[in-house]
């Protein structure tokens, strides 16, 4: 996570890239992190998990056998295209928090040369580094494309998504089920508002499924998740000068039903004393928590709702066999 401001090209002039996080700034992170930690109960926001190493166990996490919903969204995002019926004609595509490239890769493997060429891509995500690899791989599969990363929290920066011409925004993987329900109507109202006539938006969603299998996804057997939640630590007391130990902490995820979400905390295994800078800064009690993640689940209902929000009408619903997940186009 850079918050170093700077603009560049790389891959001889073929990736642009603009960091507008200098904007929200270091403080400004440390400031959300402090005041998530004071708390009562803590928490700290979901987009601190994704520091390199972050990145990387997410990948894992993405490849293990209990963790369907990843591949049960690429399967459908690799027969995407011809259902939707895109005209891709000098479209902007905006890819909110983008990640790795795994998933755009599919959608732009089934465009034309032709149509690549006159496709600009906007991956936008918190994380340089990941915007820099994802295009490389990108460039080196698919050279006619142009790319334009912008290093950004959509949260608070929408209004810095590109204008220009007519715009698919891409928002995969159900990341908007990591906000709480006002979060996403301020989202919705947020996206709502750039939105022009004639403009898309793509969003991945995780289905309300079986309860034994949402469980197993946030707790597979190899740990790979438990060693991600508890990464998060180190990206704070790099960000904030705590001085936290994540061998300190245990993983905790379970599904709540009331508020169909999968709830990922990390529980204290003992009395342990945080300092911020040097100075004593916080306790926790043995088996105290920290919140560190929300995974809402939907259902059909929430569909209409959402898109509602944004004044987006429903055009297409695209989903797997077992409808654990759903692609959703909405059209402006």
């Amino acid at each position: 996570m850079k918050y170093k401001e700077e603009q560049h090209a790389d891959k001889a002039g073929r990736i642009k890239l603009i960091n507008y996080l200098p904007h929200i700034g270091i403080d400004k992170a440390r400031e959300e992190i402090i005041k998530g930690l004071k708390a009562q109960p803590k928490y700290i926001s979901s987009k601190y998990f994704y520091d390199e190493k972050g990145a990387r166990l997410f990948e894992e996490i993405t490849l293990l056998d209990e963790y369907y919903p990843t591949r049960t969204e690429k399967k459908i995002i690799a027969k995407a295209v011809k259902a939707l019926n895109i005209d891709f004609s000098g479209l902007n595509i905006i890819d909110l928090g983008s990640g790795d490239h795994s998933k755009i890769r599919l959608f732009f493997n089934q465009v034309s040369v032709k149509s690549l060429s006159e496709i600009k891509y906007y991956p936008v995500d918190i994380s340089q580094s990941t915007i820099e690899r994802a295009a490389e791989k990108l460039l080196d599969e698919f050279p006619v494309l142009k790319i334009e990363g912008i290093v950004a929290d959509f949260m608070h920066q929408l209004h810095l998504a590109p204008k220009n011409d007519k715009r698919l925004f891409c928002f995969f993987g159900s990341t908007i089920g990591n906000f709480e329900p006002d979060q996403v109507k301020d989202f919705m109202h947020a996206l709502g508002g750039q939105m022009r006539e004639g403009d898309a938006f793509l969003l991945g969603l995780d289905m309300v499924k079986d309860i034994a299998v949402l469980e197993k996804a946030y707790n597979d057997a190899k740990g790979v998740t438990a060693e991600f939640n508890k990464n998060i630590l180190n990206v704070v007391n790099n960000l904030s000068d705590t001085d936290f130990n994540s061998r300190d902490f245990e993983h905790w995820a379970f599904y709540n039903t009331d508020k169909k979400r999968i709830e990922m905390h990390l529980k204290a295994k003992k009395d342990v004393d945080i300092s911020l800078s040097g100075k004593p800064f916080i306790h926790l009690r043995k088996g105290e928590t920290i919140h560190t993640e929300n995974s809402h689940k939907f259902d059909k209902s929430d569909i209409n709702s959402i898109g509602a929000w944004a004044g987006l009408t429903v055009d297409k619903v695209l989903s797997d066999e077992n409808e654990w997940f759903s692609l959703v186009y909405y059209k402006k």
